[in-house]
């Protein structure tokens, strides 16, 4: 899933997403006076951000079929190193889904100073981590045959209750409340601070926190358990 098909995948999306629903709402502005059209940007990049993110699970799927990761497994690398190399090369496939609808809502008119569009796309970039964080930890925890289902379902409710699809806002009260402890919820919001202004949203930062320590925690105990069984 990490190939170009998968790429186009993550891209196409959330952009074409992003085109359709800021042609019919773009024009607006919200209660604070900004631009529709700039904040859905902030929402789609996160959701392909998302996208992106959990495909670092199907590489440890993919490697896992062809023996890779048992040779990995094998040496002498510490679960901590394992998470660390997996987390950056994930990020080399988050950044352009980002990037993708950053640049097209920037083709589209939405006009920020460049140090808006930077921290924009950095607090997008930085709040996606533990998504990073839970795809591997998916790849470890499921077999390859149904890593990729447990993925996506994942996905799809992180989006869904996250308010990547339909406003928060909209969304009966108790599913508010579940969005509010979801770590995509918080990625929208954080990534779009800079264009929305207002108070930073501190409480998404402690949110996003909790769940990457929780799910760091999980993953290296998965690799160790994957580390033994493979040494046996």
């Amino acid at each position: 899933m990490t190939d170009w098909a998968f790429l186009a995948f993550v891209i196409a999306i959330p952009v074409t997403m992003y085109l359709f629903f800021s042609g019919i709402f773009g024009a607006q502005a919200n209660d604070s006076g900004v631009a529709v059209a700039a904040v859905m940007m902030a929402t789609m990049a996160t959701y392909g951000g998302l996208g992106a993110a959990m495909s670092a699970g199907a590489n440890i799927q993919t490697e896992r079929t062809t023996g890779w990761v048992r040779q990995l497994l094998l040496t002498a690398l510490t679960p901590t190193e394992f998470m660390v190399g997996r987390v950056i090369a994930a990020v080399l496939l988050v950044a352009p889904a980002i990037g993708a609808v950053f640049v097209t809502g920037a083709l589209r008119g939405v006009s920020l100073s460049p140090g808006t569009w930077a921290a924009a796309f950095g607090l997008t970039l930085a709040a996606l981590l533990p998504m990073i964080v839970l795809g591997l930890v998916l790849g470890l925890l499921f077999k390859p045959q149904t890593a990729g289902a447990a993925t996506t379902l994942v996905m799809m409710a992180l989006s869904m209750l996250g308010g990547l699809w339909l406003p928060l806002d909209l969304m009966p009260e108790f599913m508010q409340a579940v969005g509010r402890l979801l770590p995509s919820y918080w990625a929208s919001q954080l990534g779009g601070w800079p264009i929305s202004g207002g108070a930073f949203p501190l409480q998404g930062v402690v949110v996003i926190g909790v769940w990457t320590v929780a799910l760091a925690v999980i993953g290296v105990l998965s690799y160790r358990r994957a580390v033994r069984a493979t040494r046996r």
